[in-house]
C-alpha cells in the first residue's frame, strides 16, 4: 500500500511543476501559439506595422533580435532594421537625424538600398513612421521575420 502515495505525491509534484515550465516559455520565430498561451502573455505593448498589429513579446532571439506576435499567435523576429530605397544618402541620413536615434545607417551605393538599425523595437517602429513621413516618395519597410511554422 506504500507505493501508492509516492506515486500520487510523485503527480502532484509534476503537475505543480508544468504551468511553472509553461510560463517560463522560450519563444522562437516561426514558432504558433494557442489561445491559452496568448492570454498568458497578459498586457504587451502593441505596435502597428503596415496595418497589421503586433505585441513586443519579453524576449529576445539568441542573435539579439526582437519577438513579436500578432493577433492570430505567429511568432515573429525582427533585427529592428528598416530597408530604403528611392531616396538618397543624404536625404535618409537627414530624415534619421530628426527622428529617434538610429544605432547606424549604412548605405549600400550599388543597390541604393539604405538600412537604418535601431537599438530596440519600439524605436524602430517610431523610426519607420517618422521616416516613411519625411521620405514620401521612397519606399520604406520595417524587416519582420517568420521562421518555418511550427505548432504549439
Amino acid at each position: 500500500m506504500r507505493p501508492i502515495p509516492l506515486l500520487l505525491c510523485g503527480l502532484v509534484a509534476a503537475a505543480l511543476a508544468l504551468p511553472a515550465q509553461a510560463a517560463d516559455s522560450r519563444y522562437q520565430s516561426g514558432q504558433q501559439l494557442n489561445a491559452r498561451q496568448m492570454s498568458a502573455l497578459g498586457n504587451l505593448p502593441v505596435y502597428a506595422v503596415d496595418q497589421r498589429q503586433y505585441r513586443l513579446l519579453p524576449q529576445k532571439t539568441s542573435d539579439g533580435a526582437s519577438l513579436l506576435v500578432n493577433a492570430q499567435g505567429a511568432v515573429f523576429s525582427s533585427h529592428n532594421e528598416i530597408l530604403i530605397t528611392g531616396a538618397s544618402e543624404n536625404a535618409v541620413q537627414l530624415g534619421a537625424q530628426q527622428g529617434p536615434p538610429p544605432a547606424s545607417v549604412q548605405h549600400f551605393a550599388a543597390t541604393g538600398i539604405t538600412v537604418v538599425r535601431y537599438a530596440d523595437f519600439p524605436a524602430a517602429a517610431s523610426g519607420l513612421a517618422h521616416l516613411r513621413r519625411q521620405l514620401p516618395a521612397a519606399v520604406v519597410r520595417l524587416g519582420l521575420e517568420q521562421g518555418q511554422m511550427t505548432p504549439y
